[in-house]
């Protein structure tokens, strides 16, 4: 059973070192933060706080369209890294990799931050 289990941890860490894949997932977080933010907190023109101080509250409140630029962000960083993957691959192979690895990472990070913006924001 241990080694059905292993082999399973094997084949998954083999797949996630694709680089097709991680672009993918990174893509595919980037589409989550979109679709969390237009269906469970449907922002407009009213304000809607954007930071939560644990001191004083929410200490930076704006417009709700604000909210769409966490995600526009990140898509801006997920296309500028991989216009860098593709510009390195061949020259920098390590270089490539990690910035691929880093972009799934902010993409990650980004839906983290907008799940917590869902929390403190009650429409």
């Amino acid at each position: 059973m241990v080694s059905g289990i292993i082999k399973t941890m094997n084949k998954v860490l083999e797949y996630t070192r694709n680089i097709l894949f991680q672009i993918a997932l990174s893509a595919l977080l980037n589409i989550i933060s979109w679709l969390v933010i237009v269906a469970q907190i449907k922002p407009n023109s009213e304000m809607l706080p954007l930071h939560y101080n644990v001191f004083f509250g929410p200490d930076i409140v704006t417009k709700g369209y604000y909210l769409y630029s966490l995600p526009l962000v990140g898509l801006l960083i997920l296309g500028a890294n991989y216009a860098f993957y593709r510009y390195t691959k061949d020259r920098e192979n390590f270089a490539a990799k990690i910035v691929i690895a880093i972009t799934m990472l902010v993409q990650a990070l980004i839906l983290i931050a907008v799940l917590f913006l869902k929390s403190i924001i009650v429409i």
